[in-house]
């Protein structure tokens, strides 16, 4: 099926999921200033353009995989309607890797050896690790909350941002764990996940407890003068928020996708918060 310039356009914005771009740039942006706005540098910009590269290009690297899949299940996708071809999907994530690397190399020695870890834990994931249940959510949780690390690292100063990382990565752990509930049918289809090995109850309870972690940890960038108390003021509506999510998820076991909307609104305002906290 052929396609306009304007169609092709829009199915490759559609790929890419611009909101998750935007994200994992705010995140850089957090992780590189986190210790004052001095640190703003071309090194920090290049940092953002390539998470930018990284997340488009690993959301094209994934489609090209289940496109097969999403004929049926997501039949509304750029690849499975007809309006992008599974090989331009994958020279567009190829590319998309290619150039973050070129970047990487130019920021300096640690943000390049994220960036090849990077992409090999991706392949690994589409090949191999998406099929592991558990280990396979670690590595899409792990890899989603490096923006604030890969920041840091930009400008040599890494060691405040790894919280912020470590606060993402239990967040996204458990959302991807629910997210896993949630899609038990469709999953079935192409892969094993968390909750088909331990059942649905379970894979809920284990969820829940990765969110009530990060709740637990979220006062510690303002206990250790990271972020300052203005991110509080918009954290603990966030804390609020996902226990809730928690609340709701253990009572009504069959309505994990309401769960899963509400931990994303959380994800995006905690990012917020963030970003007010970087403000003295």
């Amino acid at each position: 099926m052929k396609c306009s310039l304007a169609t092709k356009t829009r199915a490759f914005l559609k790929l890419i999921r611009p909101e998750l771009c935007i994200m994992g740039l705010i995140g850089v942006f957090v992780g590189g200033i986190i210790n004052g706005f001095e640190y703003a540098s071309f090194n920090l910009f290049l940092a953002m353009i390539v998470v930018v590269l990284m997340t488009a290009g690993s959301m094209a690297f994934n489609d090209y995989f289940d496109w097969e899949i999403d004929k049926m299940i997501h039949p509304e996708r750029p690849i499975p309607s007809g309006r992008l071809l599974p090989k331009e999907s994958l020279w567009f994530a190829i590319s998309s890797f290619f150039v973050a690397l070129i970047f990487s190399f130019f920021i300096n020695v640690v943000c390049f050896g994220i960036v090849v870890l990077s992409i090999g834990f991706l392949v690994l994931y589409e090949k191999f690790l998406k099929n592991q249940g558990l280990v396979g959510n670690i590595v899409v949780a792990f890899l989603s909350s490096m923006a604030f690390t890969f920041g840091g690292a930009s400008v040599g100063q890494l060691h405040d941002a790894l919280i912020l990382s470590v606060m993402a990565f239990l967040l996204m752990l458990g959302r991807e764990i629910l997210m896993d509930v949630r899609d038990i049918k469709g999953d079935s289809l192409r892969r094993i996940t968390l909750p088909m090995k331990i059942g649905k109850k379970y894979a809920i309870y284990l969820g829940c407890i990765f969110l009530a972690m990060t709740i637990a940890l979220t006062p510690l960038p303002a206990l250790w003068d990271i972020l300052s108390v203005w991110y509080l003021i918009i954290i603990i509506p966030v804390d609020f928020l996902i226990a809730y999510a928690i609340i709701l998820s253990i009572k009504d076991m069959q309505n994990t996708g309401r769960t899963t909307d509400i931990v994303r609104l959380g994800m995006a305002l905690g990012l917020i918060g963030f970003v007010v906290g970087i403000i003295p």
